[in-house]
Parts: C-alpha cells; sequence; structure tokens
C-alpha cells in the first residue's frame, strides 16, 4: 500500500509554529501590559522588547514598545514607532491618541495637539481624546479651547474625574472661580476616598478665595467617617485662618 505523500507535510509543520509563536507573543504582551500598569516600566519594556523578537512584524507589540520607552524617557524611540504606525493606519483613532501623548510628553505640545485633534475626530464619543485634547490644549494656554474640548469630554459616557478637575483647572485659569469650584467638587464626588486629590483640591479652593467651600468638602470627608491626617491637618489651618 502506498504511503501519505511527503508533499503534505510541511503544511502541517508549519501552522502550528506560527501559531505557537503568535500565543508567545500575546503571552509577553499581556504580561508587559501588567507590569506597565503596576508602574513597572522599564521592565515592561524589556519584556515588550522580547516579544518583538518572537513576531518582529507585530504592530500591537510595537505600539505597547513605543509606549513603554515613551514611559521610559526613551521619546525618540516611541516617536519614531508611532510614526510609522499612524502612517499605515491612518484612521486608527488610538494611534493618533497615543502618538500625541508620546509628542506631548517629549514636549512638542503643538504637534500632540494635532494628533489628539485627528484621535477626537475619528472616534467623538471616546472622552479619553476631548479630554487629551483639552489637558494638552491648557499646557499651550489655549484656555478657550482647553474649556471647550474638557467640557466635550465631561458629557461623554465614562468621564474620569480628571476631566472635571482639569475642567476646572481650565475655567479657573479663565477666572471663572465660581463653575470650577462646581467641578472641583464634582471630582471630590467621584473619587471620594482620595484624600490626596481632597487636599489637593481643598488647597486650589482656599487660593481662590473659597475656604468655606474647601472647609465644608473636608468636614464632608470627616463626617462620613474616613480618615486621614493630611485632610485634618489642613481642615484645622483653614479653620483657624478663618
Amino acid at each position: 500500500m502506498a504511503g501519505r505523500p511527503r508533499a503534505a507535510e510541511p503544511q502541517v509543520i508549519d501552522e502550528p509554529r506560527e501559531s505557537e509563536d503568535a500565543r508567545h507573543c500575546a503571552s509577553l504582551n499581556a504580561y508587559g501590559s501588567y507590569l506597565y500598569g503596576q508602574g513597572r516600566w522599564e521592565e515592561a519594556r524589556a519584556v515588550f522588547i522580547k516579544a518583538s523578537s518572537v513576531l518582529p512584524e507585530d504592530d500591537v507589540t510595537r505600539k505597547n514598545l513605543a509606549v513603554a520607552s515613551s514611559a521610559c524617557g526613551l521619546n525618540n524611540e516611541a516617536i519614531e514607532i508611532l510614526a510609522g504606525l499612524v502612517d499605515r493606519f491612518p484612521e486608527e483613532a488610538s494611534l493618533h491618541n497615543s502618538y500625541g501623548l508620546v509628542l506631548h510628553n517629549a514636549g512638542r505640545l503643538e504637534e500632540a495637539g494635532t494628533e489628539f485633534a485627528q484621535a477626537a475626530e475619528l472616534a467623538p464619543t471616546e472622552y479619553m481624546f476631548w479630554h487629551h485634547k483639552g489637558t494638552n490644549a491648557l499646557a499651550q494656554h489655549k484656555t478657550s479651547a482647553a474649556i471647550a474640548a474638557l467640557a466635550r469630554a465631561i458629557a461623554l459616557p465614562g468621564a474620569a474625574p480628571a476631566c472635571y478637575y482639569n475642567l476646572a483647572m481650565a475655567l479657573g485659569a479663565a477666572g471663572e472661580t465660581e463653575r470650577a469650584t462646581m467641578f472641583l467638587q464634582k471630582a471630590i464626588a467621584l473619587q471620594a476616598e482620595d484624600p490626596e486629590l481632597l487636599v489637593r483640591v481643598s488647597r486650589i479652593m482656599n487660593g481662590w478665595g473659597r475656604s468655606a467651600t474647601a472647609i465644608e468638602c473636608m468636614r464632608a470627608f470627616v463626617r462620613s467617617g474616613r480618615r486621614s491626617r493630611e485632610v485634618e491637618a489642613l481642615l484645622s489651618e483653614l479653620l483657624a485662618d478663618g
């Protein structure tokens, strides 16, 4: 009886190898992302470099490597990688956003603003893209543009406390401290378990001449049963000043 043709054998061998590499690369990316989330940026970058050696042309790995490299201060490397990805995938909003963040971190604020604007245009329902557009405008002292973008961010589902905080900063820069104070209170309400935020916000309110509101926010924190030496010290300080 004739045996199976040998010409069929390489197809059976190659496909599992390719899948194995893809699985290994995905596993490394998942671990690198975990490390990055823990603030262990150099370790994360090393893992992404290892993933790149498994699948050198994998776009997810390249993006992750760029983000980690930027966090490690290697902005030129990150910019080069992301510039290439954006050129290849010009309709991918998240790439424009990541590229904008790297450019912003490198101090190239105007270029970053262009990328954030592109991300927001491509995905107008993503609050984070508007948030980054707004904070970038604020860094450039473009107060009106910052207010407009950050107001758009908080109008979208899932807006984080940072959106309200930064909108307050933009309004404060414009001299609208009454509205700004309202948004600071909203930021506190959304992150009620964060005494560090409360202290920072209370100092800002006090600096705007709204110490009564700051005192009431801290009293509410104390009444809730939460404890913080920093909150209690600032509350005592403001009460003494009053």
